[in-house]
């Protein structure tokens, strides 16, 4: 007799599954792969079945047949990517041979759920070796969907009446990842269903069973000890070792945990505590202080390599470039030499060192405080004599060496710098006065408008680039580009996706921390509306995206629905920040966008999320013209 002639269903319709093969066990418990004829074909499901003939008897199986029929009534209401889908749960006749249910004695209790088609996480991370960057971010992908989902079973969301929902013996042989790398936890309560009765044997999985499990009890925190040990098994490849103290020494020696410092490895190592109620309760918290060490670890690892290579701060030599500059007084006008020399007029040798101290342009300081280099600046060198100015090179006139008496050139060239100085503060003051008559001008002309350049590509700008004094305007507030501040009062250009004075950014432009993941960036319609930048995803996947809100924005406007030339007519989208609840989490349909403004002041992080809820069939789910405002 092969397994594929075993049966098993309600009264009903006792032969209704057919039994391929044994896939696990626990406790009494026993999980098979199936199948069910449907429409002419087969679908696979995985079926566990507690039989009264195997080590329990009567009496205890009349036990507990009510709390089995409860749990698994509980887990019909729970629907979510990341946990199996139970089907039904009946008691009807043992495992049979087809026509044969009648004729056996005893009852069994079933609980058929949906086929997972994927690997074990055992297998899965069996394929990879941690050594790529894509296959650390694929763990803490996996981790972070288990965490989300644990939360969520915890909190008591999963089910109408807000009960918790445990799983009870989570371990890597109980969470499948599909091909599109989806994480579902599956054979719920597989020990947790009889480990109340004293006869049942106490199940569970060495190095993931927390120490109240050897004592009949399974909490949340049952789970979170487990998922710790999960955490552990996938950054290290090693089976987790079977104590509490083992398990946190094991993980803090790990080297992306070590190098942090004693306070956040012992916030990590929390996980493991011998105590339930010391455990973390968020998993998804949790998740952030380990990404954060793996994150920061690798950085700092590949930065180290980079230390050596700041020779390039020897570039200072380039002050040494400027010696090209003390070519001039070779061939400049006679009038230039003595400037340069004027502390040693006498001393004609000292006159190749003395020219690389550029500042000193003006030889009498006092004379000349601080508008010389407005004179510097000034790009009407017909009013600077040559030799005077930053166009000193720009006028190589050969003149013959023979340089005339050195005093009377130096009172004549004492009278020019006056002069000259005087003559460049006049134009500077003429140009700055012009600039304001035109200002005013255009004040009259617009209605008293013109402000700190507000308005500059209404009709102010031509006044910016009339005005011949660059630094004169760099001294009044009408210089859009040095206001610094925006019409809200924008911090910076910190501030992500958005110029400094926008006071609104499409999300669709700003940079994903991990990619799209399944998302892109389309225009698409809903309900005859065309859209822009819009977010879309394929239901037939989940797919997420995060990005880094810096804490800048206030609210998120967006329309999410189903497009119009979508095949499936029906999705889940859902945004969030942080750690918190969902702000947004609802099943759009075709023809029926909902429009919605979600507060996220003082968020770090955003997330989109598109859950797998179309089957084999595609659809596609769209986040229409998601808009950031301050």
């Amino acid at each position: 007799m092969t397994s594929q002639n075993l049966h098993i269903g309600p009264d009903s319709a006792a032969d209704r599954y057919r039994l391929l093969r044994s896939i696990g066990r626990g406790g009494e418990a026993v999980l098979y792969l199936a199948e069910i004829e449907l429409a002419g074909g087969s679908e696979p499901v995985v079926v566990k079945v507690l039989d009264s003939k195997t080590t329990i008897t009567p009496d205890i199986f009349d036990r507990i047949s009510q709390k089995w029929n409860e749990q698994a009534e509980l887990l019909r209401f729970v629907h979510r990517p990341g946990v199996v889908g139970v089907r039904e749960h009946f008691e009807g006749p043992p495992i049979h041979r087809p026509g044969e249910s009648s004729t056996l004695t005893g009852r069994a209790l079933v609980l058929v759920m949906n086929h997972v088609d994927g690997l074990d996480l055992r297998d899965w991370r069996a394929e990879r070796t941690l050594a790529t960057a894509a296959e650390r971010r694929e763990v803490m992908r996996t981790l972070e969907q288990l965490a989300d989902v644990l939360d969520w079973l915890h909190s008591g969301k999963a089910t109408p009446s807000g009960r918790q929902v445990v799983h009870g013996d989570l371990s890597p042989g109980n969470v499948m990842v599909d091909a599109h790398g989806q994480a579902t936890l599956v054979d719920f309560g597989l020990s947790k269903l009889t480990a109340d009765h004293q006869t049942a044997e106490v199940w569970f999985t060495p190095g993931y069973a927390a120490p109240e499990v050897f004592d009949g009890k399974r909490t949340p925190g049952t789970d979170r000890y487990a998922f710790g040990a999960i955490a552990y098994f996938l950054l290290s490849g090693q089976s987790p070792p079977a104590t509490p103290e083992q398990l946190a020494h094991a993980l803090t020696a790990l080297p992306q945990i070590a190098v942090l410092d004693a306070e956040q490895r012992a916030r990590i190592a929390s996980i493991y505590a011998a105590d339930p109620g010391k455990r973390p309760v968020n998993l998804a918290g949790w998740m952030k202080d380990v990404r954060h060490a793996v994150v920061s670890t690798t950085t700092s690892t590949s930065q180290r390599a980079a230390p050596d290579t700041p020779p390039r701060p020897a570039a200072p030599p380039q002050p040494a470039s400027p010696p090209p500059m003390a070519a001039p007084p070779a061939y400049t006008p006679p009038a230039y030499t003595p400037l340069a020399h004027t502390p040693l007029a006498h001393a004609a040798p000292a006159a190749p060192p003395e020219p690389a101290p550029v500042p000193d342009r003006v030889p009498a300081p006092e004379t000349v405080p601080e508008p010389a280099p407005t004179a510097v600046q000034e790009p009407v060198p017909a009013a600077v004599p040559a030799g005077y100015g930053p166009t000193y090179n720009l006028n190589p006139a050969p003149a013959p060496a023979p340089a005339p008496e050195p005093v009377r050139p130096k009172k004549r060239r004492t009278g020019l710098v006056l002069g000259s100085v005087a003559t460049v503060l006049v134009l500077a003051a003429l140009a700055v006065a012009g600039v304001q008559l035109l200002g005013d001008k255009d004040k009259d002309k617009s209605g008293g408008v013109k402000a700190g350049g507000s308005t500059p590509s209404a009709g102010g700008a031509t006044s910016a680039p009339a005005d011949p004094t660059p630094s004169a305007s760099r001294a009044t507030p009408s210089d859009p580009t040095d206001s610094g501040s925006g019409p809200s009062g924008s911090t910076g250009p910190s501030d992500p996706g958005t110029a400094p004075a926008s006071n609104a950014a499409d999300l669709t432009n700003l940079q994903p921390i991990d990619g799209l993941n399944g998302l892109r960036v389309a225009a698409a319609t809903l309900n005859t509306k065309s859209y822009g930048s819009s977010f879309v995803a394929d239901c037939s996947q989940t797919s997420s995206a995060e990005f880094n809100l810096n804490r800048a924005w206030s609210q998120l406007e967006f329309t999410a629905g189903i497009a119009d030339n979508s095949p499936v007519e029906r999705g889940r989208i859902s945004v969030s920040i942080d750690d918190q609840p969902a702000l947004f989490n609802e099943e759009v349909a075709l023809g029926k966008p909902v429009s919605k403004t979600v507060e996220v002041k003082g968020a770090l992080r955003l997330r989109i999320r598109v859950e797998d809820t179309c089957g084999l069939k595609d659809g596609y789910v769209v986040l229409a013209s998601p808009t950031l405002k301050r």
